[in-house]
């Protein structure tokens, strides 16, 4: 056995032919992902199958097995969870003729990897996912592509089926914060209801809404936290859930913890941001007090960090469009909250395309 890594992509294979197949393909791969003046990653043998699908599962790596199918299913089986936590898993054949998602097809994004996987090699892409067999909207693969949460997948299990039934849906877009959304990306043959009393049978919110029908939560909020040195993350935790849950907001819709760069290595905010799965990014002194806005001043915390605000400029400085929620402190924490919007969420506000901060530009 051998095996090779591309970024998140892992491959194995069990003979010669795989191999050239799978050093192909992870050549490919590397240059679109690394440029092509990159060297190509190599091979390395594997002797401990079970280790390697552990390894890719505990990462969440794309594990692309070129072999027989029954050998991945049998190294794979100890390890499947759950369709929301599993990770894709491919199979082809060592010619690259057949190309198969068998696991994690549409929230891992098994299926849009191998149709890429055929395309390379000019094999055909075998599905059967009854939405992609019937070319029908696949929420589960919608809300994955557009970093969304799905409140019940009971619920989205019955929508699917029902969609396939009926060949229609009627959805809600809920622009209370704005436009975090653009209608225009959801397909053909969903159609808007004016409000929740009509019934729709997709609600996009990022608001709480108990009951009715399938709910997506948007990850269109921004957080922005200060605190004294070496608060733990569960004080956080609670202090942002009962924060967002007085305003009705779901604790999925946030997106990016924001803070003061002097608390980049604070333990319990690197912590809230793992817990809430949204990124954690910083920001200078100097970088806050750019901020354009009616902000809360506090002389003590512009003496100690160099802005006189920490929680609400993170925010604005992030790119959010306003705060929703204004600072709010307790127990040596403070928290503010802003929303971003649909043009703002694909605006490059002082970062580079791998979201790297490059330093204020005025943009946001």
């Amino acid at each position: 056995m051998e095996a090779a890594e591309v970024k998140n992509y892992r491959f194995i294979c069990f003979t010669d032919a795989g191999r050239s197949l799978m050093m192909s393909l992870a050549e490919a791969l590397h240059q679109r992902e690394e440029g092509s003046g990159m060297e190509a990653p190599g091979s390395r043998r594997i002797t401990d199958l079970k280790a390697w699908t552990a390894e890719g599962f505990k990462k969440g790596n794309t594990l692309i097995f070129i072999g027989a199918m029954g050998i991945a299913v049998r190294s794979i089986a100890p390890f499947i969870n759950d369709k929301t936590v599993d990770p894709a898993v491919i199979v082809m054949d060592e010619k690259g003729a057949f190309v198969i998602p068998v696991l994690s097809g549409h929230i891992g994004g098994a299926v849009e990897t191998a149709g890429e996987l055929a395309r390379m090699t000019g094999g055909a892409l075998a599905v059967t996912t009854a939405t992609d067999v019937e070319g029908l909207f696949a929420v589960d693969v919608f809300a994955s592509k557009h970093n969304m949460h799905i409140s019940d997948m009971k619920k989205a299990k019955a929508f699917s089926a029902d969609i396939l039934r009926e060949g229609s849906a009627g959805y809600y877009l809920d622009r209370t914060l704005g436009d975090f959304f653009d209608p225009a990306e959801l397909p053909s043959g969903l159609f808007p209801v004016k409000g929740m009393e009509d019934g729709p049978d997709l609600i996009i919110s990022p608001f709480m809404i108990p009951g009715g029908g399938l709910q997506l939560i948007p990850a269109c909020i921004v957080i922005g936290i200060g605190c004294r040195k070496g608060m733990q993350k569960d004080a956080l935790l609670d202090f942002v859930r009962s924060c967002l849950e007085e305003e009705g907001l779901s604790m999925h819709a946030v997106c990016a913890v924001t803070s003061i760069d002097i608390k980049a290595g604070e333990a319990g905010i690197r912590e809230l941001a793992d817990e809430l799965s949204a990124e954690f990014v910083t920001f200078s002194g100097r970088e806050l007090m750019e901020q354009k806005g009616d902000f809360s001043s506090s002389e003590f915390v512009r003496s100690v960090t160099g802005a006189d605000n920490v929680c609400e400029r993170s925010v604005m400085a992030y790119g959010a469009e306003k705060l929703i929620i204004k600072k709010t402190v307790r127990n040596g924490m403070s928290f503010a909250a802003g929303v971003k919007t649909y043009e703002q969420r694909h605006r490059i506000c002082g970062r580079d395309r791998s979201g790297e901060y490059k330093g204020y530009d005025g943009s946001c």
